[in-house]
This record gives C-alpha cells, structure tokens and sequence, in this order.
C-alpha cells in the first residue's frame, strides 16, 4: 500500500470538489447529521433524537391516517415552509388549529408533477427549512394529464410518476443536503399486487427510488379513535370522535435504528399531545360542549 499516493489522490479530490468532500472518518467534526425536534418526544425517541436537516423523509399509511395532520404539525415547527397540497386537498383551518401561524406556511398548488419537482429543487436552492408535497401519487406528470384532458378515454402511461421521481430525486437529493432543506414527502399504500402468504401485503407508489433516496421512511396508521359523549341533538351518533391515537412505524432509517413503533395521540382542534394529556382534554372538551348545548 502506497500511502504518499492515496494522500495525495485525497488532495487531488479536495482540490477538485471542495473541502470537506473526502475525509478520513473521525476527522471531520461537521459530519454530525443535524436534527430538528419533532415536539412529539415519542417521535423523536423513533428517529434518533429529531428529524435529519437537508434529508428526505417519507411519510405514507392508509387514509385518514393523519399523515397530513403530522404534516402540518411539522409545519409549524418552522420559521417558513413549503406545502404542495397537488392533489387538491388543502384545509387552512385545520392547518392553522393544529398550529400553523398566518405567514408561517407558503401554499402553492402545483398543476401537475413536473412543476411539482422544479419548484421543490428551486425553494431548496433558496434555503427553505422545510418542504412537503402531498402526495405522490397526485404527481402526474403534464403529458398524461394532457391526454386524459383530451380524451378521457386515453390511457396514461404505466410507471409515469416512478419515472419522474426516478429522474429528478437524485438532483434534489444533492440540492437539499447543501442548503439543509428537509423534504417530506406523503404518500399512499395500495395492496401489493404480488403479495405472498407471509410478509407485506401492502406497497406504496411512486417506484423504488422514493424509497431509496428516503433518509427515514414512517408508516401511519390510525390505532384508534380519541371520543367523548356527544352532545349535539342534531347528530345521531352517542359518541364524538375528537381525535385518533395514532400508530407511527420506522420502516427505514439511514439515521436510526429502524422498525421502532410508537403510539401517538392527536386531537384535531390543538395538534399532537402525551398521553397523560389525553384525559385533561377530553374533560376540557366534555365542559365546552355541555356549555354549548346546554345538556
């Protein structure tokens, strides 16, 4: 082994990509993956110790989940944020219940997949803490939208949405490590048409390289329902459902120990709580509602 070679070949890298671009481990002190808490301390416990800054993150799970709902809690966590609500299901007075402020959260509805992508690699470029689109699966890319619009009777092409993420992920991956821009990215399960026996029997869309590229990837599911009697003469139902308990997963980490579960209570008019939260809030919600209907 010539070692005066390969130091100099690592000079030569230095010099050609720029410091910090090969180094020998334990030497370089900058390395340390900064994190941002999630303020859900169960959470946190999950993914290390907080969020990886300038990573992608994959939040997918069946429908109402609350992968939304934690999505605009992650919001609010920042200063300013990015949401791409493409498949058209934005809900301000949710977002701004669970905590988001006003000017906290930039909304822009991309029109289809392509702009999707640009405008997360240009908001990166600008140094935007965090971005999330929800959800994959609604990221058409323009010529299949424009076909369908034509004629309804078109077909989209097969894999158009893994192939637009397989071109432009690899781009945004480079992108938001060097600004610190945290990518979320929501997405759906369907059953996995290839399923055996044993194993997982459900799959996301999207193609591999969302899962490749995802520095940590959470499943959501719904656990059960947070409920209080109900009050409200105009409504049938002997309970109110006021928020859910929900069930996160680690699928994947690249930065923590993987497939850790928590539970995690949500109420839908205050956000995520603890659990010794859980009953103080309901009794708080009890007294409103009797003081409201008088019963």
């Amino acid at each position: 082994m010539d070692l005066e070679q390969i130091q100099k070949l690592c000079r030569e890298v230095e010099k050609k990509s720029g410091k910090g671009s090969i180094f020998m481990i334990g030497k370089e002190s900058n390395m340390q993956i900064p994190r941002w808490s999630t303020c859900i301390e169960a959470l946190d416990g999950l993914i290390g110790g907080g969020m990886p800054q300038g990573r992608i993150i994959e939040i997918f799970g069946p429908e109402s989940s609350g992968k939304t709902s934690l999505v605009y809690w992650l919001m609010s966590l920042h200063k300013l944020g990015l949401y791409i609500p493409i498949e058209g299901t934005y809900d301000e007075d949710r977002a701004l219940q669970i905590g988001v402020r006003k000017k906290q959260m930039i909304v822009h509805r991309a029109n289809y997949g392509e702009e999707a992508m640009n405008d997360i690699i240009k908001f990166a470029k600008a140094g935007i803490p965090i971005i999330a689109l929800d959800s994959v699966p609604a990221c058409q890319p323009k010529e299949d939208i424009d076909k369908i619009e034509k004629d309804a009777q078109n077909e989209a092409r097969i894999g158009g949405v893994a192939r637009l993420f397989s071109k432009t992920l690899p781009s945004i991956v480079r992108t938001c490590e060097e600004t610190g821009t945290t990518l979320i990215l929501v997405n759906q399960v369907r059953a996995k048409m290839d399923a055996m026996l044993f194993g997982e029997k459900d799959d996301t869309p999207g193609g591999r390289a969302i899962k490749f590229y995802s520095s940590i990837r959470i499943k959501v599911a719904r656990r059960s329902w947070i409920e209080i009697p109900n009050k409200n003469p105009a409504v049938s139902s002997q309970s109110e459902k006021v928020g859910i308990i929900m069930k996160a997963k680690v699928v994947k980490s690249k930065v923590s120990n993987p497939f850790g579960e928590a539970e995690l209570p949500f109420f839908f008019d205050r956000g995520f709580v603890s659990f010794d939260d859980v009953n103080p809030i309901r009794k708080e919600l009890m007294k409103k509602r009797k003081e409201e209907f008088g019963t």
